[in-house]
C-alpha cells in the first residue's frame, strides 16, 4: 500500500523529468554538433594554412568528386533550364508580356538559386553519401585507427583533400551545369508553336541581364554549398558506429543534414 502511494506520489516528478529530458537532451545533442563540426573545421584549416596537404589524394578526390559528378548535373539542370523557360514563357503568354525577356529570367533565376542549389543538393546526394561511407566503412573497420598508430592524422589524410576538391569542383560543376541549363532552356520554347522564341532574341536578353555580379552570388553560393558537403560528411562518417547498420545510418544522416544545411546558408546568403 504505502509502495503504491509513493509511486503515485513520485509520477509528476518521473513525467518531469521525462520532459524534461525530452527538451534538453537535443539542445546538448546540437551543441555537442557544433562543437564536433568547428573542432573539425579548426583542424582542417590548421593543415591547408600550413600547407600540409596530400597533393596526389587531393587530385585523385578532385577526379572522382568533381569529374564523374559532372554528367547528372549537368542532366538535372539541364531539364531545370527547360522546365523553367517554358513555364515563364508560358507565364508571359497568359499576361500578354511577350517574350522577349524570357533568356534574361531563365539566366537570373539559374544564376542568383537555381543552379547552385540545384547542383550542390545533387551532388550532396552523390558525393555526401560517397564520402560519409568511406570514412564510416573505415571507421567501423579499424582503419582510422590504424592511420593513427601510424601516426597518419586521420583529418590531414581524410578530410583536406575531400574539402579541396568540394571547394573546386561544386563552383566548376554548377558552373558547367549552369551554362547547359540555361542554353537547354531555349530548345522547348523554340519548338513551342505559340512562342517559337528565336535563340537571338533569347541570347540576347540571357547577356543583357548575365553579369559579373550574379557569376559572383553563384560561385559564392556553390562554394559554401561544397564546404558545406565536404564537413558534414567527413564529420558524419568519423562519427560512424555499429557496423554495416552504422554506415547506412551515416550515410542517411549526412545526405539529410547536408541538404538541410545547404538551405539554410541559402537563405543566409540571399538575404
Amino acid at each position: 500500500m504505502l509502495e503504491e502511494k509513493a509511486e503515485v506520489l513520485l509520477w509528476p516528478f518521473a513525467v518531469a523529468g521525462w520532459i524534461a529530458t525530452a527538451i534538453i537532451q537535443p539542445i546538448i545533442n546540437t551543441f555537442d554538433y557544433i562543437g564536433r563540426f568547428f573542432l573539425l573545421m579548426m583542424q582542417t584549416v590548421w593543415y591547408i594554412v600550413t600547407l600540409r596537404i596530400p597533393i596526389g589524394l587531393t587530385i585523385t578526390q578532385m577526379s572522382h568528386l568533381g569529374t564523374d559528378s559532372l554528367f547528372i548535373v549537368i542532366l538535372c539542370l539541364g531539364f531545370t533550364g527547360m522546365i523553367l523557360a517554358v513555364i515563364l514563357t508560358q507565364q508571359a503568354l497568359e499576361l500578354g508580356f511577350g517574350t522577349p525577356y524570357v533568356g534574361g529570367a531563365v539566366v537570373y533565376s539559374m544564376a542568383k538559386d537555381l543552379a547552385p542549389v540545384l547542383g550542390s543538393l545533387v551532388m550532396a546526394g552523390r558525393v555526401g553519401a560517397g564520402i560519409a561511407s568511406e570514412i564510416g566503412t573505415m571507421v567501423v573497420t579499424e582503419q582510422v585507427d590504424a592511420l593513427r598508430a601510424l601516426a597518419v592524422p586521420p583529418v590531414r589524410h581524410l578530410v583536406v583533400p575531400r574539402l579541396i576538391a568540394c571547394a573546386a569542383m561544386v563552383p566548376a560543376v554548377v558552373f558547367i551545369g549552369g551554362f547547359i541549363g540555361v542554353w537547354a532552356g531555349w530548345v522547348p520554347i523554340h519548338i513551342m508553336p505559340e512562342a517559337h522564341v528565336n535563340h537571338t532574341v533569347y541570347f540576347d536578353s540571357v547577356f543583357a541581364v548575365l553579369d559579373y555580379k550574379l557569376l559572383w552570388i553563384a560561385y559564392k553560393k556553390s562554394l559554401f554549398f561544397g564546404l558545406i558537403i565536404a564537413f558534414v560528411s567527413c564529420l558524419e562518417g568519423f562519427a560512424t558506429k555499429g557496423g554495416a547498420r552504422g554506415v547506412g545510418i551515416t550515410v542517411t544522416r549526412a545526405v539529410v543534414i547536408g541538404m538541410v544545411c545547404i538551405f539554410i546558408c541559402d537563405l543566409i546568403l540571399t538575404l
